[in-house]
């Protein structure tokens, strides 16, 4: 079987359970996401999980879709899993944060500085004033 999986939108950082949960939602019902600490314990969720981060989502498999099928295609579409259990009835993946890479410095030296111009100012006859008082950095 093959199945067509994109990346999550620029919208849903890789990391958030809203962007896993569309790239799972092909191989069956997404059944849990965020969780409020109330409903995690309602549902008798850990109380350290990661659905109370935004970063887990549990997924009912469709018949014949494999635990892995899903772990594989959240993989190659950029998460970083760090929980991925088959529970069995469903299954259950937590995601890394997303990761911000800054980018890399420019070899290519600032540009000078260039000194304003200086002030020109007219009066009510027309006559232009220069305000050569301004002081002007020199270009580096």
């Amino acid at each position: 079987m093959l199945i067509a999986v994109s990346a999550p939108a620029a919208a849903d950082p890789v990391g958030s359970s809203a962007g896993a949960a569309k790239v799972a939602a092909v191989f069956g019902t997404i059944t849990s996401t965020f969780r409020s600490v109330a409903h995690n314990r309602a549902v008798g969720g850990v109380p350290n999980s990661y659905h109370l981060l935004g970063r887990a989502i549990d997924i009912v498999r469709r018949r014949g879709i494999t635990h892995h099928q899903i772990e594989a295609a959240l993989r190659s579409a950029g998460y970083s899993l760090i929980e991925s259990l088959d529970e069995g009835d469903h299954s259950h993946f937590a995601f890394a944060p997303p990761v911000t890479v800054e980018p890399p410095k420019s070899a290519v030296p600032e540009a000078p500085i260039v000194p304003a111009p200086p002030k020109l100012l007219a009066d009510q006859h027309g006559t232009l004033w220069l305000d050569l008082r301004a002081k002007a950095e020199p270009a580096r």
